[in-house]
């Protein structure tokens, strides 16, 4: 573990990245350039432990920030979900229509106020991905997968 990522609160530890979004947001790396009439969904995984005396709060401040971002245009989904085989791990899945949106998104101060929030709520360094789609199939039971109409 990096000790210069350790905060001051005993347990907390912030991810780099989240650091340094804090510090001075900087854009998300662009993806490569799609055709005008196709832009490309991104999809950001979010990974968290959060220690059991502040999940209370993580909910609180977790289901706001899922709230205020499916508001937003472009915003396609924004959901927190606890794993069933670690009580203490949590992923946020957020869906954006394209860079642009996900970019305003970063621009809204309630998303520098939630990332202030979850920085002590943190017990290690947070995982963030972020992928940009290709394609999206749906599973037909019939027929395997299958193009969206």
């Amino acid at each position: 573990m990096n000790v210069s990522s350790r905060r001051s609160i005993p347990g907390a530890y912030a991810c780099p990245a989240t650091v340094a979004l804090l510090r001075e947001p900087r854009p998300v790396p662009a993806a490569p350039a799609a055709p005008a009439s196709m832009a490309r969904m991104i999809v950001v995984t979010g990974r968290m432990r959060i220690a059991p005396e502040n999940r209370e709060r993580y909910v609180a401040v977790t289901t706001e920030m899922c709230r205020r971002s499916r508001e937003e245009d472009g915003c396609h989904g924004y959901r927190v979900y606890a794993d069933l085989e670690q009580p203490d791990r949590y992923v946020i899945v957020e869906e954006w229509a394209d860079e642009e949106a996900l970019q305003l998104h970063f621009s809204q101060p309630y998303t520098r106020e939630f990332l202030t929030a979850l920085f002590p709520l943190l017990a290690e360094p947070a995982d963030a991905l972020f992928h940009t789609v290709a394609s999206t199939q749906r599973l037909d039971p019939e027929r395997g997968l299958v193009a969206l109409d």
